[in-house]
């Protein structure tokens, strides 16, 4: 083994328990703005790291609190941003893989949106940050959605999503099978809508661990049921940021997902008992 691959294996063994994780982002505030449970940011984090999640994924001011809290904990540097101010669907370099190591950060994201008119920069830059990784032995996450821009807003596919999750699952496992081939080790994506659509996309990764995103609040029930879904279908585990840093007990929500990540318990299960430990 080279230097860099080994660097590489160390840093994904502290992301991956028995090769699950639980990633948060914390990178909403600079998509959308400092809004509900970001506000606050630093409250925020100091709640979710007492959730014990594998790994926050963030920005530079991210790292630096959650260092100022004297927290261990892995951290992702996502080297790309957009914001809802311009072109939300078009992901820029903001930083680069070294500046990532510096902070002492155990991973890079980079997000594509596949579809967008500017997907093909996109594509350009997060092979040339693969490139970079593979160079220094670090990991590298793809955010990976199928994205474009409609009418001013961005299309998701939802209706594709709800009418033909068959269908949404080829578009999301064509997304994972681009970025295993652009050099990804982590691939974050859309959940498809069923277990069974999903393992398309758990297939279609050769081998690399998919996680989902959490996307829009949903009610704790359906989050739980679809993190058991995501689970049973293959996947390596979830990367919810709104469902986390919006919810109304951060370490008691965390506490569930773990354990139908980590303990493979069922959902129902799971539910209830966080509904005792909130008093619902």
């Amino acid at each position: 083994m080279t230097f860099s691959s080994i660097g590489k294996k160390r840093r994904l063994n502290r992301l991956f328990k028995d090769g699950k994780t639980i990633i948060v982002p914390i990178d909403d505030s600079l998509i959308f703005g400092p809004k509900q449970g970001l506000f606050d940011i630093a409250t925020t984090i100091k709640l979710i790291i007492k959730g014990a999640p594998n790994a926050l994924l963030g920005f530079k001011t991210d790292v630096e609190l959650i260092t100022n809290f004297n927290c261990q904990m892995p951290f992702i540097y996502n080297i790309t941003a957009s914001t809802v101010m311009s072109m939300h669907t078009k992901k820029v370099v903001i930083a680069s893989v070294e500046n990532a190591l510096s902070s002492g950060a155990d991973c890079v994201a980079a997000h594509i949106n596949f579809s967008s008119q500017y997907e093909s920069e996109m594509l350009q830059n997060f092979a040339m940050i693969a490139n970079e990784c593979d160079r220094l032995g670090v990991p590298l996450l793809a955010i990976s959605y199928p994205r474009n821009e409609r009418d001013g807003k961005d299309y998701n596919y939802d209706d594709i999503k709800e009418k033909d999750p068959d269908s949404f699952a080829e578009i999301v496992a064509h997304c994972a099978r681009i970025s295993c081939e652009l050099g990804a080790d982590i691939i974050k994506t859309n959940y498809t809508g069923t277990a069974k659509s999903f393992e398309k996309v758990v297939k279609a990764a050769c081998g690399r661990p998919v996680i989902i995103a959490g996307g829009p609040k949903v009610p704790v029930e359906q989050s739980l049921e679809i993190v058991d879904s995501v689970m049973k279908a293959g996947g390596a585990g979830i990367s919810f940021g709104r469902n986390i840093f919006n919810a109304d007990n951060i370490a008691s929500y965390l506490s569930a997902i773990r354990a139908i990540v980590f303990k493979s318990e069922k959902w129902q299960k799971t539910l209830e008992k966080y509904n005792q430990t909130i008093g619902g």
